[in-house]
C-alpha cells in the first residue's frame, strides 16, 4: 500500500465481526473454524501460544479449548476487554506489537498471525521478534491473502482481500519464506489449497455474486457454480486465493 495513511484506525470502524454476547456465542462461531488447529496439531497438542491479531478470539478460543496457554495481542480495545473477561485468556492492547514483544520476556511454544501481518506497518519486524520469542522447536504459522493467486491474476483491483487500505503488506510464497529463514527459522509447509483458502476463495465469489443478484440463495448458488469453475486453476500449485505457513525454530 502507497502511500499508508497515517490513521489506520478509522478504516476500522465496526470490524470485521461483532463482538459476540457470550461465550457460547463465540464457540458457535469458532467451531466452524476449528480446522485452522490443523496444521498446529500436527506438531503441537499444548503448550504457551501467543495470537497476534485476534479480533474477536475465534481462533484464541479454539486454541485455548484445545488445550493450550493463550496469550493475545490486539489493538481494540473493546475485543481486548471481551477476550480478557469473557473469553478468560490474557490480551494485550497494542498497535505496535513487535515492541510489545521485545518487551516480553517469556517464549512460546507456537506463535500465530491469522490473516494479520498483512495489517502492519512494518510486519518484517513482527516477524523477527516472534522468531526471538520461540522457545526451542516453536512454531510460527502465518495465514495471508495470497497475492500470486488466480483470484487475484483475474480480477485485480476488483478482489476482495486486497482490502485496502487495511491490507498494507503481501507476500508471495517464495518472499515469505525468504523472510523467516532470514530470522533464523526452517519451513515445515506452506499451502494454497488448505480449508482456509477455499474460504477465502468462496467469500471473493460470493462477493461478486451478492453484486450482481439481490436474491440471497440464487447469489450462493451463483458463487458455488463460480468457485467449481475456477476449481481448476484455484488447485494449481501456490494459486489459491490464501497462503499458510508453517516455520519452525530450531530445537536446543
Amino acid at each position: 500500500m502507497d502511500p499508508i495513511p497515517d490513521d489506520l484506525l478509522p478504516f476500522y470502524k465496526g470490524g470485521y465481526q461483532t463482538i459476540p454476547g457470550s461465550l457460547s456465542g463465540l464457540r458457535e462461531l469458532a467451531s466452524v473454524e476449528r480446522y485452522r488447529l490443523n496444521p498446529i496439531l500436527k506438531y503441537r497438542n499444548a503448550g504457551k501460544l501467543l495470537e497476534i491479531g485476534p479480533w474477536t478470539g475465534i481462533f484464541s478460543c479454539n486454541a485455548k479449548d484445545a488445550g493450550f496457554d493463550v496469550t493475545a495481542l490486539e489493538m481494540d480495545r473493546k475485543c481486548v476487554d471481551f477476550l480478557n473477561q469473557t473469553l478468560g485468556i490474557r490480551a494485550v492492547q497494542t498497535a505496535d506489537p513487535a515492541a510489545t514483544l521485545d518487551q516480553m520476556d517469556e517464549k512460546f511454544d507456537v506463535i500465530t498471525l491469522w490473516h494479520s501481518l498483512e495489517h502492519l506497518r512494518e510486519p518484517w519486524h513482527v516477524i523477527e521478534q516472534s522468531a526471538a520469542h520461540l522457545a526451542p522447536g516453536g512454531l510460527l504459522v502465518i495465514a495471508i491473502p495470497n497475492i500470486e493467486s488466480y483470484q487475484f491474476s483475474l480480477l485485480r483491483s476488483a478482489w476482495k482481500h486486497l482490502d485496502a487500505p487495511r491490507h498494507l503488506f503481501f507476500y508471495s510464497v517464495k518472499s515469505l519464506v525468504q523472510l523467516c529463514t532470514d530470522c533464523g527459522l526452517s519451513v515445515l509447509e506452506t499451502t494454497t489449497a488448505d480449508e482456509l483458502s477455499a474460504a477465502l476463495s468462496y467469500d471473493t465469489w460470493y462477493s461478486l455474486a451478492k453484486a450482481l443478484i439481490p436474491v440471497r440463495y440464487v447469489r450462493g448458488a451463483l458463487a458455488r457454480l463460480m468457485q467449481y469453475a475456477a476449481r481448476r486453476k484455484e488447485n494449481k500449485p501456490n494459486a489459491g486465493a490464501g497462503l499458510t505457513a508453517v516455520f519452525q525454530r530450531a530445537g536446543e
